[in-house]
């Protein structure tokens, strides 16, 4: 007897825009503007994570009129409320797309809009987290930092009055880019702005060990209380004692790290061993254009692959709103609505 999965409270924390467009939406813009339509790939296994990259990049290719970045803010917001989430914030890789819409501030009030617009139509409150990338250098980086500095202390760009960039990230492959030379960038960005320090790390690293290596020095040189994926840390007791001591929350992406080959198998994926080590960690869909599903069919999975009972679901649902940025009225009511969930008889 299980209880209603689509009816437990939920924020995402780690899913990004692009990778939630529509792959019906994807279609369509891409007819319209021209594009060649690119393949399917939901459910299917990535070779290498340049081809992960690129199918990523050719979504981004196919926003290029205002109306395209609230669509995709909006059927974003939608899809999150059909999942049962209340607060969603998902990460922009702004810097392949921007120039397009005036830069990167321009399109950061474009999606200010697009977000005030979403919210009022669907519910679900948002949050953006503005990512630099790896690949495109430190200097890059700290530029884009300075820009998220600047707008968070003068207060410039807000959703529906309240913060809309709430993070900081890091994105793209690990692989020859640890987290340290981004260190100055995440201080302009983070420090004394309240923006969070939200890079990935521990997903995809060259062996051995180093995708664990990359979670320490999220931990420890980027401040990070929160890392998109952090499950390479599994298999090391000095970094999973440090993210138990610290309280750091992984937010894991379990169809994602199976089809990016991060874990050979679903049943071997590390989720079950973290959270019973007393690793914090969320539940999340990463990008449903990409590996299909969402947040929704995540929980499933994880009930009914890596067999969590709905205590644990439930945890990871609270998890989601305690390390979140939303503000303190969606968090209480996500939590209140967690305890209820808790209290319902099992159908």
């Amino acid at each position: 007897m299980q209880r209603d999965l689509s009816a437990l409270p939920k924020a995402e924390l780690h899913i990004h825009l692009e990778g939630a467009m529509r792959y019906e939406t994807l279609v369509e813009l891409s007819t319209q503007y021209g594009l060649e339509v690119p393949a399917d790939t939901r459910g299917k296994r990535f070779d290498h994570f340049g081809h992960f990259v690129q199918t990523y990049v050719t979504a981004c290719e196919c926003l290029r009129d205002e109306s395209d970045l609230f669509r995709l803010v909006r059927e974003v917001a939608e899809d999150a409320a059909a999942s049962g989430a209340l607060w969603i914030e998902p990460a922009l890789s702004i810097e392949v797309y921007s120039k397009r819409f005036g830069g990167t501030f321009a399109t950061l009030q474009i999606l200010m809009r697009a977000a005030e617009a979403a919210e009022s139509s669907t519910g679900v409150g948002i949050g953006f987290i503005v990512a630099c990338e790896r690949d495109m250098g430190v200097s890059q980086a700290e530029a884009m930092a300075e820009i998220v500095r600047e707008q968070a202390l003068s207060k410039t760009l807000l959703i529906n009055g309240k913060p809309g960039v709430i993070g900081f990230g890091l994105h793209s492959n690990e692989a020859g880019h640890p987290p340290a030379p981004f260190e100055k960038a995440f201080k302009i960005a983070c420090e004394g702005t309240g923006v969070k320090a939200l890079p990935h790390g521990g997903e995809i690293a060259p062996a051995p060990n180093k995708g664990a290596d990359s979670v320490s020095d999220c931990v420890s040189v980027l401040n990070s209380q929160r890392i998109g994926h952090g499950v390479l840390a599994a298999d090391d007791e000095v970094v999973l004692k440090k993210l138990v001591e610290t309280g750091v929350c992984l937010d894991v992406c379990v169809t994602s790290n199976y089809l990016l080959s991060v874990v050979p198998s679903l049943s071997e994926h590390p989720l079950p061993k973290l959270l019973a080590l007393g690793v914090v960690c969320t539940i999340n869909s990463d990008d449903p254009l990409l590996f299909g599903g969402n947040l929704l069919s995540e929980y499933e999975l994880c009930r009914k692959e890596l067999h969590l009972d709905d205590a644990s679901l439930a945890k990871c649902a609270t998890a989601s709103f305690v390390h979140s940025c939303a503000p303190p009225t969606i968090r209480q009511k996500g939590l209140e609505g967690i305890e209820k969930w808790n209290q319902t008889a099992c159908a």
